[in-house]
């Protein structure tokens, strides 16, 4: 049975909607709220202006997402180096497999008071931890794809004695690369729930200071406000970042496409 598919904007209006309804009935149902605890959504949007307003929230975003950016490209950078060389290795990637198997399996906050305690509240540290949360994704579905390639292809690489620099740019990475992009994706929001933790321990601003300061000061609006400012923003990186893949994977869409099409007519001719 043939099934339709939708281009990538069709697709983000087609998940929008339900969510756009249902904080159009959050803010209806909640307009008549008295409660401390679950403040309306009219009130929760007026913190985000007036965190704004005052010239904070500009600080707090730069502060928080100059780290995420820079902790997310550190990361794909190490991550695709070190998934290509053990993936194109095998004895290496056996001799390394335990210890990444342990690494991989240790949850990353854990990390947060030991490195907050060794390397200081700057931004250096924050910069650190979200490396390691998003690190991970990447590198093991790197090697996944590298792993997933057929040998065939490697071995026809090699019979055209093509250099290694090259087979890496043309034959690997366009073979492993819907995998990484998998990798990729993980990280993108990983990385923000990194971000957010790594600034409630021994920091001075930033998203995750500021959502931290007014649950202790018992300010919930404003805190439920921060909270929901990530999670939107947090969206919008998955949008952008489902567009640019499906531009740059659009060739995996055709190759698939075309393997259909010579099925569907291998199908016909018996």
């Amino acid at each position: 049975m043939k099934t339709k598919t939708y281009g990538p904007v069709a697709t983000v209006l087609l998940q929008a909607w339900l969510p756009i309804a249902l904080v159009a009935l959050w803010f209806v149902a909640s307009a008549a709220s008295t409660s401390a605890f679950w403040p309306s959504l009219a009130t929760i949007l007026q913190t985000v202006v007036d965190w704004a307003a005052s010239g904070q929230l500009w600080g707090d975003l730069l502060f928080s997402f100059g780290n995420y950016f820079a902790a997310l490209a550190l990361a794909i950078l190490v991550g695709l180096g070190f998934g290509l060389a053990i993936g194109l290795l095998p004895y290496v990637g056996e001799v390394l497999s335990p210890y990444l198997d342990f690494f991989r399996t240790l949850p990353i906050v854990v990390f947060v008071p030991i490195v907050i305690l060794v390397l200081g509240v700057g931004r250096g540290p924050k910069v650190f931890l979200i490396f390691l949360a998003c690190v991970w994704p990447i590198l093991l579905n790197c090697i996944e794809g590298v792993r997933s390639i057929a040998p065939s292809v490697f071995e026809t690489a090699r019979g055209y004695r093509i250099p290694l620099g090259l087979r890496i740019r043309r034959v690997v990475l366009p073979g492993a690369a819907p995998q990484i992009a998998v990798g990729i994706r993980l990280a993108v929001t990983i990385g923000l729930v990194m971000l957010v933790v790594s600034e409630m321990y021994g920091s001075t601003e930033g998203v995750g200071y500021f959502i931290l300061q007014s649950g202790q000061r018992f300010q919930l609006a404003a805190a439920w406000g921060g909270t929901l400012l990530v999670g939107v923003i947090g969206w919008a990186f998955t949008v952008v970042y489902v567009l640019i893949e499906h531009r740059v994977l659009a060739w995996t869409r055709e190759d698939a496409d075309a393997s259909r099409r010579v099925r569907s007519s291998e199908r016909r001719s018996k």
